[in-house]
C-alpha cells in the first residue's frame, strides 16, 4: 500500500499523535526515508531550546508527510489502481509468497510499474524537502535523529514534545 512507502514518516506521525512505536515497517522501495533515529550514542541531554527546534522541524515535516501521502495516493489512482490493489501487487513482488487475491493482469502491472516509478521520485523529493525543513530550524540531520533517539526512549521528554507541537 502507498501508506508503506510513508511508514519513515509515520515515526513522525505517531510522535504528534500519541503512542510511538519503536520501529515502523520498511517502506516498499526505500530508496529514501525520513530522518530516523541514529545508531551513533547521542549526549544525554536535550537543551530547551534544541527540544523546541526538534519540535518545529517536526511540524513541519508532518505537513510534508501529509502532502506527500495524499501525491501518492493521487498517483496510484491515476494509474488505475487501488491502494489495496497496488499493496497486493506490492506485497507479491516484495514477497513471492504473498500472493495477490487475483492474478496480475498485463495492463495492472504495466500501471503497478509506473505508479511504482512515480512513487520513487516522489519519496526522493519527499527526502529533499523534510531534511530542508529540518535545517530550517536550525538543526543537523544527525543532531535530529539523536533528539528522535532520546525522544522515542523517554517517555517523559515525549510528552514535551507533544506539548510543544500541539503549540
Amino acid at each position: 500500500m502507498v501508506k508503506y512507502v510513508l511508514a519513515g514518516c509515520s515515526l513522525l506521525v505517531a510522535l504528534a499523535v500519541g503512542s510511538l512505536p519503536s520501529q515502523a515497517q520498511n517502506p516498499p522501495s526505500a530508496p529514501a526515508q525520513s530522518p530516523a533515529p541514529a545508531q551513533s550514542p547521542a549526549p544525554a541531554n536535550v537543551n530547551p531550546d534544541e527540544l523546541k527546534k526538534f519540535a518545529s522541524a517536526v511540524k513541519k515535516v508532518l505537513v510534508i508527510a501529509q502532502d506527500i501521502e495524499n501525491q501518492m495516493v493521487q498517483v496510484v489512482k491515476k494509474e488505475g489502481l487501488t491502494e489495496q490493489r497496488f499493496s497486493e501487487i506490492h506485497q507479491s513482488r516484495q514477497n513471492p509468497s504473498a500472493k495477490p487475491a487475483q492474478q496480475v493482469t498485463p495492463k495492472e502491472e504495466q500501471s503497478y510499474k509506473q505508479a511504482l516509478s512515480q512513487l520513487s521520485q516522489i519519496q526522493k523529493d519527499a527526502q529533499v524537502k523534510m531534511d530542508k525543513a529540518v535545517e530550517a530550524e536550525g538543526l543537523k540531520i544527525e543532531r535530529f535523529n539523536q533528539i528522535f533517539a532520546m525522544v522515542q526512549k523517554d517517555p517523559a521528554l515525549r510528552q514535551e514534545v507533544r506539548k510543544l507541537i500541539q503549540n
